[in-house]
């Protein structure tokens, strides 16, 4: 009935999955503290958008898995070569950094600004001890360069079999 809840539920075995919630149960993210984003403003609203490389990690010592990277501009680029990448990294005990990313972020002048662009992931498992960071590059010489920009970083952290 519309507005009751259940106080109390008693699971046994291994208690609750993933399966055993609907994917229209409505819950508050609120009540999903597995789930956190790290929001990066890699260059301020007026400035031009230039290449950077930012750590993110590392994770608190859990496991876990990437869900969405993407990232927006505030101001167009007004040449028609100017380009944006956003690629995402990872060091794993020590080892070099390696991209994670199948499509890399990719902003150019016909980007729409404040709608976010996706990356897509080839690897998006995060584990204990990894070491994240964003690289930026940017290409071209007509105009100016986008400006603004805006990076999240959504990770689902519950225990990973």
């Amino acid at each position: 009935m519309a507005g009751e809840f259940v106080a109390t539920i008693a699971p046994s075995g291994a208690g609750f999955s993933n399966n055993h919630i609907a994917s229209n149960a409505n819950i508050d993210a609120t009540k999903l503290n597995h789930q956190r984003m790290f929001s990066i403003e890699l260059a301020e609203q007026n400035t031009a958008v230039v290449a950077a490389q930012r750590l993110i990690g590392p994770i608190n010592g859990e496991s876990g898995v990437w869900k969405s990277f993407e990232a927006a501009i505030v101001v167009q680029a007004t040449g028609g070569d100017r380009t944006v990448t956003i690629d995402l990294h990872r060091s794993t005990g020590g080892a070099a950094f390696a991209t994670v990313m199948t499509t890399t972020i990719n902003i150019t002048n016909s980007t729409t600004i404040l709608v976010p662009v996706a990356g897509v992931f080839s690897n998006s498992a995060i584990a204990d001890g990894d070491v994240f960071k964003i690289v930026v590059t940017v290409a071209g010489a007509a105009g100016a360069q986008a400006k603004g920009l805006v990076v999240n970083l959504i990770g689902d952290f519950r225990a990973v079999a």
